[in-house]
């Protein structure tokens, strides 16, 4: 018998086992039949991976609930995980660990006040069962060969809350003997995770962490040519630096325990020379910047903590460290008033980063302080000219934020705009932060400071579009929205909302820059802002 009758002998008894009717897209209807177990095995990646984030889907969908599909698919899904001729293994040990975790958190997940009453997360029947003896089938590949599929194993078992003792005994065991630096990462994150469900070992898994949180790596390499003895000594030593793994465990392991210990261990983690080794592999789509942002995410209102933090990576010799200080500044100044004259100069005196897009956000940054960037004001107008800086959309941000400064010397920039593109150019900035990744400025919010003087934004326009010119704009139907986008509100607001004052008058804001949403659920500031209006 060849292999390939072999494989097809195995397909066929996996897919007897499947109730086919129940795994169908939860939004379609469409049915999935035996076809996608061959496309999973497929050699072409592609296919496969697709063929994965389909049965995902299928299982929980957008992430809410665990449908009937969920238990049908998961023996044939470890079946391929084990496979080492499947080309997603990852991606389906990641879409376990996914559909496990929904599973966790469905029961007790809370459902905004628009679906109370009517809808809540679901768990179908039979997956508890079909998880717990599945779990048991993904063990052997703790001890994998690939260090990717060792660490994908440890976070889909991370999810297993009925083996959670046994587990966080053996995660503890391994990671003495475990090579890879990103792999002793996800035991140590699974220690937390499963921390939250141990019973006996609860109290052993939080001391063993809070120790990770005080223990270095081994150092930076040696030059191996200057010594090979302490190069090999060196590559031997098993002693990763996992403290910042160590505190986001914590962090899930106790939610709503805030240690003063945190911030320092998250500088100390994301300065060290060996924080770097502990990258995730390609497969996790993860980033410096996204590691750096998350980790300081994890402070929360810690600000006395979080402001050293930023200062450090903002003043940093690497383009993704300060990168990654500029995110964090901006989440910092977005939320607490306070924050912005520790962090402004700082931020500042990277409008002139060597890389653009550090400089392009540096500028947001300013431009959302507003009034209180100005004394930067003269050096942001040097950066909105060819001859001071040469990417076109670090020139305009330059003249957004000079804009939200109320300075005037943007002026004729964002007037040849409206002349010749009618507003900003439209493309991502380049940041890797999602919150920040695309270029949302208004040409018309631009000009709206100085649409007072209607005279001198008018007349530059031209009445008829230029000879030859292509897909030609009413710019003056642009000048006049300008114009129309001024608000008048009541000539002393104290009087008209004394609670808004009030939001406006604490330290941390009622509405951070970089959550919008959050205007929609806080009651006060709504009703607030309408008596404003109301009041017009």
């Amino acid at each position: 018998m060849t292999a390939q009758d072999t494989r097809a002998q195995r397909l066929a008894r996996l897919a007897a086992q499947v109730d086919w009717p129940k795994v169908a897209d939860l939004y379609t209807g469409e049915r999935y039949g035996p076809e996608v177990m061959e496309a999973l095995w497929a050699a072409d990646r592609v296919t496969a991976d697709r063929t994965c984030t389909d049965l995902r889907f299928a299982a929980i969908g957008d992430g809410s609930s665990v449908s009937g599909a969920a238990a049908e698919i998961l023996p044939f899904l470890v079946e391929a995980a084990s496979d080492p001729d499947v080309t997603v293994r990852f991606e389906i040990l990641r879409t376990i660990a996914d559909i496990a975790g929904t599973g966790n958190t469905a029961p007790t997940a809370k459902v905004d006040r628009i679906l109370e009453g009517r809808w809540r997360p679901t768990v179908d029947a039979a997956w508890p069962a079909a998880w717990e003896r599945a779990a048991e089938e993904l063990l052997p590949l703790l001890d994998d060969r690939d260090y990717v599929i060792r660490g994908g194993a440890v976070r889909a078992l991370a999810q297993s809350a009925a083996h959670a003792d046994a587990l966080i005994a053996d995660f503890r065991t391994r990671f003495d003997d475990e090579p890879d630096p990103w792999s002793a990462g996800c035991l140590v994150l699974g220690v937390g995770e499963l921390a939250r469900h141990a019973t006996r070992r609860r109290g052993e898994a939080l001391a063993w962490l809070r120790h990770r949180m005080t223990v270095e790596g081994k150092g930076p390499e040696p030059d191996i040519v200057e010594d090979v003895d302490a190069w090999l000594a060196w590559d031997e030593e098993i002693r990763h630096d996992v403290r910042l793994q160590a505190v986001e465990a914590l962090c899930r392991a106790l939610p709503e325990h805030a240690d003063p210990l945190y911030a320092p261990v998250t500088l100390a983690g994301l300065l060290a020379s060996s924080a770097s080794t502990a990258y995730p592999p390609a497969e996790c789509f993860s980033h410096r910047i996204d590691v750096i942002a998350e980790a300081d995410r994890r402070l929360g209102a810690d600000l006395p903590g979080r402001l050293p933090l930023a200062h450090a990576l903002l003043r940093h010799d690497g383009t993704d460290e300060r990168a990654g200080g500029l995110r964090i500044a901006a989440s910092l100044m977005s939320r607490w008033r306070s924050a912005v004259p520790a962090l402004l100069p700082a931020v500042a005196e990277l409008v002139g980063d060597a890389r653009p897009e550090n400089r392009v956000f540096a500028l947001r940054v300013l431009a959302m302080c507003g009034a209180a960037a100005r004394p930067w004001a003269d050096l942001v107008a040097t950066q909105f000219t060819p001859a001071g800086e040469p990417d076109e959309l670090t020139r305009e941000h330059a003249a957004w934020a000079l804009s939200r400064m109320g300075d005037d010397r943007c002026v004729p920039y964002l007037l040849e705009l409206l002349r010749t593109r009618g507003d900003f150019t439209r493309r991502p900035t380049g940041s890797i932060d999602r919150p920040w990744n695309r270029s949302d400025l208004s040409l018309t919010e631009a000009l709206a400071p100085f649409a007072a003087h209607s005279d001198v934004l008018l007349a530059p326009l031209p009445r008829e579009p230029a000879a030859g010119e292509q897909n030609a704009h009413n710019h003056r139907f642009d000048a006049m929205a300008t114009l129309r986008s001024l608000c008048r509100l009541p000539s002393d607001p104290r009087q008209v909302a004394p609670h808004l004052l009030a939001l406006l008058d604490a330290d941390e804001r009622p509405v951070r820059h970089d959550d919008w949403r959050s205007v929609r659920d806080d009651e006060a500031l709504c009703a607030a802002a309408r008596a404003v209006l109301d009041s017009g």
